[in-house]
């Protein structure tokens, strides 16, 4: 097991102790995995486990003021500044990282290995990121990075509910974002105009069957024979929608289906349908459709 691996993926167990750590991971290829988390935790924390030096990145959005504590890099001392609300802060994990945390803190994390960058370069066709223009431990505002951050607080709310094409699709967004802003862009390298009829098709059939979620924006469009940001792009001129917000839609469709054969409960339609439970089930029909499966079904009777 690779050092990435172990960090990325044992997040909990590192912070383990007086911190809170909700936790999801976004699926990447071969050793190049994203975790994204929430991290709570109160006064006096004291040292945290170091992380020993390895290809990655650890970003957090800050979602309170943070003010005194101890970093260091490498073994060397470092200051930080500007640990405040709504501001980004990067740590270059070759270095090796250890802090003593003395102020109450939450924010969000996330793990991304250096490798995801190169795999993101590498289906656009361009040369992978090697340095970013940014300091470990320094605090600035990015409002993009916040904004993506922001959107998926939700999801780590409720984890069980977690749309995975979301996540996705939002990690994507954000590397991408990071490569573009502090090293080398990642364009996509265009390899045919807008979706053909059989891609689109294609596309929607893949996602169909996986209504439980567990299908990546890159899976889907290496199929179709396409980047996944230009897939994503394409998709969403294609049908006016997202690739994540085209599965709740087929969730909602084939609930529709379900329910107007009257043979499952409701709680057994949201379980065939993807859902995490009925009340997930309730939520999102409602959001769609305007009224909930129950009242649905009752006026369909």
């Amino acid at each position: 097991m690779s050092r990435t691996e172990f960090y990325g993926t044992r997040l909990d167990e590192h912070w383990r102790g007086q911190c809170t750590v909700t936790s999801l991971l976004v699926k990447g290829r071969a050793q190049s995995d994203i975790t994204v988390a929430r991290l709570t935790g109160g006064p006096g924390f004291g040292l945290v486990e170091p992380v020993p030096p390895e290809e990655g990145f650890a970003i957090t959005v800050e979602l309170i003021d943070y003010q005194q504590g101890e970093l260091w890099l490498g073994g060397r001392s470092s200051v930080q500044t500007e640990l405040r609300r709504n501001h980004s802060v990067f740590y270059d994990l070759r270095h090796g990282v250890e802090a003593n945390l003395e102020d109450p803190f939450d924010f969000l994390h996330f793990h991304i290995p250096r490798r995801y960058f190169a795999d993101l370069a590498a289906a656009s066709g361009v040369a992978a990121t090697d340095e970013l223009r940014i300091g470990s431990g320094h605090g600035f505002f990015d409002p993009t990075m916040l904004h993506l951050g922001m959107a998926v607080l939700p999801a780590l709310e409720r984890p069980a509910e977690a749309n995975q094409l979301f996540l996705d699709h939002s990690m994507m967004a954000m590397c991408a974002h990071i490569a573009g802003t502090y090293g080398v862009a990642i364009e996509p390298r265009v390899l045919a105009k807008g979706l053909a009829g059989w891609r689109l098709r294609r596309a929607k059939d893949l996602i169909a069957s996986r209504l439980n979620g567990d299908i990546s924006i890159s899976e889907i469009a290496a199929e179709c024979g396409l980047t996944p940001s230009y897939f994503a792009r394409q998709f969403a001129e294609a049908t006016g929608t997202t690739p994540h917000r085209w599965l709740l839609k087929m969730r909602v469709q084939q609930a529709k289906q379900l329910m107007a054969e009257g043979r499952l409960s409701l709680a057994e339609v949201a379980i065939a349908c993807g859902f995490a439970d009925q009340s997930h089930f309730t939520r999102v029909f409602s959001r769609e459709t305007g009224a909930t499966p129950r009242a649905w079904r009752d006026h369909r009777r």
